[in-house]
């Protein structure tokens, strides 16, 4: 049983419905039911159904993340990231683990990341990013290969990213509001942004500071990567 808030042919709804499809292609011994928009309830709770075993996977949005594990508020700190793809890059390749270890504390796993978009009002550029969580005890006994399946079905090497942003543009160019996606060019962090930093890293306390760190530390390799020579 699967979960997640995803409007009638919305592309969240896709990426679901992609999600299941995958698992049933790589791991054929599973039938997700999938419970999408009003019949997923309330995502207040909706972690607390997980660890009970009334869904085995829930995706939680921002907020309600944040609520769970503190120091998810770091990744909306302003102008943490200064490009999506910088974004995916340190999400995906620095501070996932870090964070599957925090949610694995509260009897969750940490599947994958709900890509919420840029949301960009003046001066405040802001990432937010949802997340896919599984009961602990039941991904533990899954098998390594299935394992492997349920934490790489949704993202599909970046097919779910690239459908949201897409919709995301979309409604966007259609003035309907939604999330912007424009790139901006790396600048320095002025001290007004390290201020607002070191707020939120204040207020969600725990290993928010380790994870901040290294994002800063991420943030200069890419930088260094991009800036460096094609061979």
């Amino acid at each position: 049983m699967v979960a997640a808030d995803a409007a009638p042919g919305s592309a969240a709804e896709s990426n679901w419905r992609r999600f299941a499809d995958n698992v049933g292609v790589w791991a054929p011994g599973y039938a997700l039911t999938l419970r999408l928009g009003v019949d997923a309830g309330p995502p207040a709770g909706r972690a607390a159904e997980v660890r009970q075993g009334a869904v085995q996977i829930a995706a939680l949005p921002p907020d309600e993340a944040t609520g769970l594990v503190p120091e998810l508020a770091l990744l909306s700190a302003p102008e943490l990231f200064g490009s999506q793809d910088e974004a995916d890059y340190i999400l995906d390749r620095i501070v996932l683990d870090p964070y599957r270890r925090l949610f694995s504390e509260k009897g969750l796993r940490l599947l994958d990341w709900v890509d919420d978009d840029w949301s960009d009002p003046p001066a405040r550029r802001i990432y937010r990013t949802g997340v896919i969580v599984a009961d602990k005890g039941w991904f533990e006994r899954l098998t390594p290969h299935d394992r492997d399946v349920f934490q790489q079905a949704y993202g599909s090497a970046g097919a779910a990213r690239a459908d949201s942003r897409a919709a995301a543009r979309g409604a966007a160019g259609a003035g309907a509001g939604g999330a912007t996606v424009s790139e901006t060019p790396p600048a320095e962090w002025s001290e007004a942004t390290r201020e607002a930093h070191r707020a939120i890293i204040a207020r969600a306390g725990g290993r928010a500071q380790e994870i901040y760190d290294l994002v800063v530390r991420a943030r200069q390799e890419f930088a260094a990567k991009a800036a460096a020579p094609a061979r």
